[in-house]
């Protein structure tokens, strides 16, 4: 019996051996540039190594853990990475979903025109975004200052990305605007899966256009929504390319995050702590699996 499943499987797998080798690649790169290097942060989380030499020599155990958990810049980012998450898609969801309400009216004119207007900062390199951002938000001849001193909102320049007040602001408004395109991209792929037919019987029991997207679009969305939520926030916790643009986690740490917080003791200084920057990685690739989760239990019962 045990020999019959054996060349089952067998006469399967060559069955599909065609598929095994065109999958082979991408196995090959998971594990080259995934698996191996997740391993590898859990190997070196337990030495004091700065990243220079063969391998790491001098094992100490849980101590990089310890000192993670004793520091006031870990939990500081964590915080700011959490407000990110938080405020970020409070903003983006709900206005990226208006947005592709408005393009999917059959009332509007150039409505693919418009699409591609709202995607293009998506295709846009990230580092060109922040640095064009830079010059845009700067004090000295800005021209969002100019506008506010022009129609006299402010007495003097302000400096939006060097104030701890505004810059975390910044960095969530600039990355709203950025990435809005891509969930419109999703929104409209529920909103045309909407039967027409609803729409319809709501214009002739006489609904306006916002209670037709109150009863009719909401409830519909319901399964999108929960999806595109669960999207939205776990891509913002890959939050680095900007913040590291325009602020590098400045002033005084204020718009530091968790990976600017990794990159800056793996490789942002003289002194490079490549077991530590490691320990914090995995710390919150735990923190991060929890949250996933948490979300994944909630959005259980939602769906129930």
């Amino acid at each position: 019996m045990i020999s019959n499943e054996k060349q089952s499987l067998t006469s399967k797998i060559w069955e599909f051996r065609w598929s095994y080798i065109f999958l082979a690649p991408a196995f090959v790169i998971y594990l080259m540039f995934v698996l191996w290097p997740v391993l590898g942060s859990v190997y070196y989380s337990f030495f004091e190594w700065d990243g220079f030499g063969n391998w790491p020599e001098y094992f100490i155990g849980l101590r990089n853990y310890i000192e993670i958990f004793q520091d006031k810049y870990f939990w500081n980012s964590l915080s700011n990475t959490f407000q990110y998450v938080i405020f970020q898609n409070i903003f983006k969801l709900p206005l990226s979903l208006v947005i592709a309400w408005i393009l999917n009216s059959k009332k509007l004119r150039g409505s693919n025109f418009y699409r591609a207007i709202f995607f293009l900062p998506v295709i846009s390199s990230t580092a060109i975004i922040g640095i064009v951002m830079t010059f845009i938000l700067s004090p000295w001849n800005g021209p969002v200052n100019e506008l506010l001193l022009n129609f006299n909102f402010v007495n003097t320049p302000v400096d939006f990305l060097g104030s701890s007040s505004y810059a975390l602001w910044m960095v969530i408004l600039v990355e709203v605007w950025h990435m809005s395109g891509q969930y419109i991209i999703y929104w409209l792929a529920g909103l045309q899966s909407i039967p027409s037919e609803l729409y319809e019987a709501a214009e002739v029991d006489g609904a306006n256009s916002l209670q037709s997207f109150i009863y009719i679009t909401i409830p519909a969305l319901k399964p999108v929504i929960i999806i595109v939520t669960l999207l939205g926030v776990v891509n913002s916790l890959k939050i680095f390319d900007i913040v590291q643009a325009m602020t590098g986690g400045g002033p005084a740490f204020a718009t530091d995050v968790v990976t600017t917080f990794i990159y800056r003791n793996a490789f942002g200084s003289s002194l490079t702590k490549i077991g530590y920057a490691s320990a914090a990685a995995i710390l919150f690739g735990i923190i991060v699996m929890s949250f996933g989760t948490l979300q994944g239990i909630i959005i259980s019962k939602v769906k129930k």
